[in-house]
């Protein structure tokens, strides 16, 4: 039988003492980079929001000293004299690599490009972390490694899960980029939670563990919570116990807070993180909280128009077109907030939300027309810039209207107020049937807006993709053909509308157009 010999002690081993002292250095290096796990896991998730929070800023600045150049060359008043601007090549690189990005193919969990990418990104670092340099060598070394995965990233789940959004200014991400990045955080918090279970359950049984020391106890118990949350999650049993889900959601990532603070010394850091984000959350929507009298009345096509006065005793709500409040009626639903677009715009005498009766609390609130005693969060988001913008499309799904409504408003408002010509407005409102839409004024010659109506039991399902293509290069051919004027669509609505919005932005910037996309909705 052959020896092997080690220079390093000067010794000669067996084959089955070589491989078991090669495994130990194995397993060494692991347990070494586990240590060295959280300062580079740490500054790789700081560096993105870093890098997001400059983007966003340098995108906005971009955005309005672009059309501010592109504006002084045109004219305000279309004219087709004169041979159109070329496109220059860090524009067309700009806008096809745009176009990429925010194309979102068919299917129903399908996201767009961009999307796709940083959850791809996401989920890749973490499988990296959890395999690289002997993750995988033992049992015992990976139950480490998924442990070490899911405490550090509690705090980012944390800071996604946030009613405030902590990031929203300085991100510039809408609600739903949020929740989308909060769901995938979420599944590796969970997963990595239970296999770091399972795998020390492997080396060790969980009844021998749970009479040795209390760490198992206590972990065990945040690892139970984890699994409640992950299995209400999943979207069948959420679609059918939405309310359920609510309560576990919060309550149940909560809880396990306290017994991974005595689970082990290095999770007490991330746990006081996730505390204070959670905290400052709370208390920011104390102080932010308005208690005011609402009144809802039932429209056509279930659905509810919430009325309520922006005066309350102490304070008055303010707030801007795109943003969204929480709100809760005691009454009717305790402990819940349920997020929606203030439908009505700014300065306005009431503060409305046009809520689409489905299931739960708006099929609740439907039920209960009349007055309420509203609890008010908010509000939050940024509003969208349409400044220097030539033609705007702006598309509606249903209730949907609540956020694309008032933005129409605002916009010819916003810029009749400072002299300023306001850009061509198309406006296409989806409806199942004409009473849906009977509580709005769609009065073209009063609001300056292309206001149009598509009732799909007369009209079938319309060709939304086509709609804002043809509008946005019809107003193109209006100034010359010129690619370069400033072109925007923005949409709220069903996920097949906002996807042949999105989509149809996407043609248009891979053709060279300058188009801004922008889309609201809400889910989880």
């Amino acid at each position: 039988m052959s020896e092997y010999y080690n220079e390093a002690d000067n010794m000669t081993y067996t084959p089955d003492e070589w491989a078991a002292m090669k495994q130990e250095e194995f397993d060494d290096r692991g347990r070494d980079w586990s240590r060295q796990f959280y300062l580079s896991y740490n500054i790789i998730v700081v560096a993105f929001f870093a890098i997001a929070v400059v983007a966003h800023f340098y995108t906005v600045q971009f955005k309005k000293t672009i059309r501010r150049a592109t504006n002084e060359k045109t004219p305000l008043i279309p004219t087709n004299n004169g041979a159109p601007r070329p496109v220059s090549m860090i524009s067309k690189a700009l806008r096809k690599t745009t176009s990429v990005l925010i194309y979102q193919p068919p299917g129903r969990y399908a996201e767009s490009y961009g999307t796709m990418l940083i959850i791809a990104g996401y989920l890749g670092l973490n499988i990296l972390y959890t395999f690289v340099h002997g993750g995988a060598s033992s049992t015992q070394i990976f139950g480490n490694r998924v442990g070490l995965v899911s405490i550090v990233n509690m705090p980012i789940l944390f800071l996604l899960g946030s009613k405030t959004g902590l990031l929203v200014e300085w991100t510039g991400w809408s609600h739903e980029g949020y929740i989308i990045l909060h769901k995938h955080v979420g599944r590796v918090v969970c997963i990595t939670a239970i296999a770091h279970v399972f795998a020390y359950c492997a080396v060790i049984p969980i009844s021998t563990r749970v009479q040795v020391n209390n760490e198992a106890i206590v972990g065990l118990i945040a690892t139970t919570c984890f699994g409640i949350i992950l299995a209400t999650s999943l979207a069948p049993l959420r679609a059918r116990l939405y309310e359920l889900f609510l309560y576990f959601h919060v309550w149940f990532l909560v809880l396990p807070l306290p017994f991974l603070f005595f689970h082990w010394q290095r999770t007490k850091p991330y746990v006081i993180t996730c505390a204070v984000i959670f905290a400052w959350d709370r208390f920011t929507r104390f102080k932010n909280v308005h208690h005011v009298v609402g009144v809802s009345k039932n429209l056509s096509g279930d659905t509810v128009k919430l009325c309520m006065s922006p005066k309350t005793t102490f304070s008055e709500i303010h707030w801007t077109t795109g943003q969204y409040v929480y709100i809760s009626i005691t009454n009717l639903a305790k402990f819940q907030y349920h997020p929606f677009t203030i439908a009505s715009p700014p300065g306005a005498d009431t503060l409305d939300l046009i809520i689409r009766a489905r299931k739960g609390f708006s099929r609740t609130l439907f039920n209960h027309e009349g007055e309420h005693l509203v609890n008010v969060h908010g509000p939050y988001g940024n509003q969208h810039s349409f400044d220097g913008v030539r033609k705007v499309v702006l598309i509606a799904g249903g209730a949907g209207v609540s956020y694309t409504y008032p933005e129409a408003i605002e916009i010819v408002r916003s810029f009749e107020a400072i002299g300023d010509i306001a850009p061509e407005i198309d406006f296409l409102w989806v409806v199942p049937d004409r009473s849906f839409a009977s509580w709005a004024d769609l009065d073209n010659e009063k609001y300056g807006v292309n206001f149009k109506l598509w009732v799909t039991q007369e009209q079938g399902r319309p060709n939304v993709r086509e709609y804002v293509k043809d509008s946005l290069r019809k107003a193109v051919e209006e100034y010359g053909g010129d690619k370069n004027i400033a072109l925007a669509a923005a949409v709220c609505g069903p996920s097949a509308i906002v996807r042949e919005t999105r989509n149809a932005c996407s043609d248009l910037l891979w053709e060279e157009y300058n188009v801004d996309f922008h889309a609201e909705s809400f889910g989880w």
